[in-house]
């Protein structure tokens, strides 16, 4: 996956860049709030149909225009592509793929996937199983479309078996549904533990490199407690009563979540520091990026954004070294304000190009 040309319209503060990139490495460099990380924020969006900065779309529109607006010219598993994309603050949204409309942001993933590491990732210990979850099926979705129709045929049984909790239904009306969401639950927590097991000798790779520890991986909780190993059909009998009276399902793949732990099985986020907790999430990111590159159908396009605000310069220079290693198909860009850290890396590759930007200004540097 490479994306060859952009072209942005009202997003932030950018005066309607029109970028040419390489299909190798891009600098992205620049003064704090010159609207660096603007331009990643629009790449992320070709991919996932929203920013990775907020939630609230209408931030992300120019404060003097009604939308945005994104156009880019795109390589996507050897076929070139023009995508389209506009949002309106109403949240309204238009998408077309060569002249077509789209409906569904699965094709985005599809079509763009983007893996990003950026200020915002470093809590991922600390948020709650949501947006661990949200990672963990992020890369399944990438390595095994096939999870997407199996999630979604899940989801809708169980959003059927918890409008009968609510109503009262005796157990008679949902053990037909419990057949039904057992063995989608157990196939999607198949193709997640297949995830974790491809992803986990990668990470404990990285982590040697970053924390000086390889005996650290990730644990799939796939969303219920069954240590009696009786099976999910029969934990849904037995906690029948104390869903009902909650008016919803107590276990199910909605409530999975992605552990990372230490030796001895310790949770990472309760004894790592802060500055330990962003190496293990910089290991995970790149394991992540491996997997794909190794088990997906494309390499995802690697975003790095603000480099030197959250590593120290040892880091920085191991995580750049890594960078450099990466297979002449990666498309990456990464945002720094001085380029004097990762001329190394630069040197190191045949095809970069740099981009200036300033008060939203994006000059090609030569």
């Amino acid at each position: 996956m490479r994306v060859n040309q952009l072209t942005i319209t009202n997003l932030r503060n950018l005066k309607h860049p029109s970028l040419s990139f390489s299909p190798q490495l891009n600098i992205i460099y620049g003064p704090n709030a010159a609207g660096k990380s603007s331009i990643l924020e629009a790449l992320y969006v070709l991919g996932n149909g929203r920013s990775f900065r907020t939630s609230k779309h209408s931030k992300v529109i120019g404060d003097q225009y009604n939308d945005f607006t994104l156009f880019a010219k795109l390589n996507s598993s050897g076929i070139d592509h023009q995508l389209g994309f506009n949002r309106q603050r109403n949240g309204d949204t238009i998408i077309k793929l060569n002249s077509e409309p789209v409906t569904r942001l699965s094709t985005l993933a599809k079509l763009s996937p983007v893996q990003i590491l950026s200020p915002e990732q470093y809590d991922l210990l600390i948020k709650g199983p949501s947006y661990r979850r949200k990672q963990l099926d992020w890369g399944v979705f990438h390595v095994e479309h096939s999870v997407l129709s199996v999630w979604q045929r899940c989801h809708k049984i169980l959003l059927q078996r918890n409008q009968l909790l609510k109503n009262k239904a005796p157990y008679s009306d949902i053990s037909a549904w419990d057949k039904q969401l057992v063995n989608l639950s157990e196939q999607v927590t198949q193709l997640r533990q297949a995830y974790c097991d491809k992803i986990n000798p990668l990470f404990s790779d990285y982590c040697q490199v970053f924390l000086g520890e390889s005996e650290v991986k990730i644990e799939l909780y796939p969303g219920w407690n069954d240590k009696q190993g009786e099976g999910l059909e029969v934990l849904y009998k037995k906690q029948f009563e104390k869903d009902k009276r909650l008016g919803f399902t107590q276990s199910s793949i909605q409530k999975a979540d992605l552990k990372f732990l230490l030796k001895d099985s310790k949770k990472a986020g309760d004894y790592l520091s802060r500055g330990q907790q962003k190496l293990l999430i910089t290991a995970f990111k790149l394991a992540q990026l491996k997997v794909m590159q190794e088990f997906g159908l494309q390499s995802p396009l690697f975003l790095l954004d603000d480099i030197g605000a959250e590593l120290d310069s040892n880091h920085q220079q191991q995580l750049l070294d890594l960078l450099a290693q990466q297979p002449t198909n990666q498309q990456i860009f990464i945002t720094c304000v001085h380029l004097d850290p990762i001329k190394p890396l630069i040197e190191r590759y045949k095809n970069v190009k740099m981009f200036h930007v300033e008060h939203g200004q994006v000059e090609e540097v030569k």
